[in-house]
């Protein structure tokens, strides 16, 4: 790696050959034992590239190159137990390695103000771990990749200043805490679940309006109530995002729309109820009615069947008096 640097002066204790990092004072490597765990070397003016020998650093958790001129491609042959990756402020060209899948460990990935390009492969689902990505002020394009869903610690994600497209749907249940995606170019609806968020979304092709419904059978979309912590780990400290103030937020797992449904739908079978009971009521009331009034004549033909015999019985017979 000191020769892919091109052997700078200010590596103090660094040698092409024969040296040791654990043994000796090398400038920026810090060791465990025998085995070297950091190598910090930001902001020293380093120029050439990152060379392709630290595969063999197994031991290898932090790696801080940045605010240097290293160029070139990032190699693949990264060590792939590193917690924390640190390569902005360089002028990396390229893609994003494939080989970064295997850094199931990996909780900080910062590749932010380089010059990478190319889509984003399908590569984060087993990087359950990281917490925050920063991939900001690049040149990368093409939407999403799916496997973004998959990143179930991320906390804080930066992709403001690329060429993405597409829409963030694939981001809107991550539990993070902040999200910057200002000038790209995406389309569609900002999930609801995201702007109750640390969201910069500007210098974007939004789609304006109510966003259409879900399809049916889709559950609701929730986020977990959580209690949002300010971490300094969670927010780059020299990619040129700064982090926000710590909050609290919650949500409910049935929306307005669903409660609104539900109070129209008992309105409904209210009603109808009630005017079935309205109905049997009446229908009872005016067959009281009836009956009565039915019962009213009976007496009366039979009071003047009786008069009529009495007036007949009562007139002589033969017309004497």
């Amino acid at each position: 790696m000191f020769s892919s640097l091109n052997s700078p002066p200010q590596l103090t204790g660094w040698t092409a050959n024969n040296g040791d990092p654990c043994g000796q004072p090398w400038k920026g490597v810090t060791c465990s034992g025998q085995r070297v765990t950091e190598i910090k070397l930001s902001n020293l003016g380093l120029s050439g590239s990152m060379g392709y020998s630290l595969q063999s650093l197994t031991s290898l958790k932090e790696l801080d190159l940045s605010h240097n001129n290293l160029a070139g491609d990032i190699p693949y042959n990264i060590p792939l137990n590193l917690t924390r990756f640190n390569l902005a402020y360089n002028q990396f060209t390229g893609s994003v390695p494939y080989s970064i899948n295997q850094m199931h460990s990996l909780q900080y990935l910062n590749l932010s103000h380089n010059q990478l390009q190319y889509q984003l492969n399908d590569m984060f689902g087993p990087l359950s771990s990281l917490s925050t990505l920063d991939l900001s002020f690049n040149s990368l394009i093409d939407a999403l990749p799916q496997s973004f869903k998959n990143l179930t610690s991320l906390k804080s994600m930066y992709l403001q200043n690329n060429q993405f497209t597409g829409t963030i749907d694939v981001l809107a249940n991550l539990p993070l805490d902040n999200l910057y995606v200002s000038n790209n170019h995406f389309t569609g609806w900002i999930p609801d679940q995201l702007k109750s968020i640390d969201l910069q979304s500007d210098g974007n092709s939004w789609s304006s309006g109510p966003a259409p419904p879900p399809p049916p059978g889709t559950p609701p979309a929730t986020r977990n109530n959580r209690k949002h912590e300010s971490n300094s780990n969670n927010s780059p400290p020299d990619g040129g995002s700064s982090s926000s103030p710590s909050r609290s937020s919650s949500k409910s797992g049935i929306g307005g729309g669903g409660i609104a449904g539900i109070v129209i739908s008992i309105l409904i079978v209210g009603a109808i109820l009630a005017f079935f009971l309205v109905k049997r009521r009446s229908r009872r009331s005016s067959s009281d009615v009836e009956k009565p009034d039915n019962q009213s004549f009976a007496p009366l033909a039979s009071k003047e069947v009786q008069g009529n015999i009495h007036n007949s019985s009562a007139i002589p017979h033969g017309g004497q008096a």
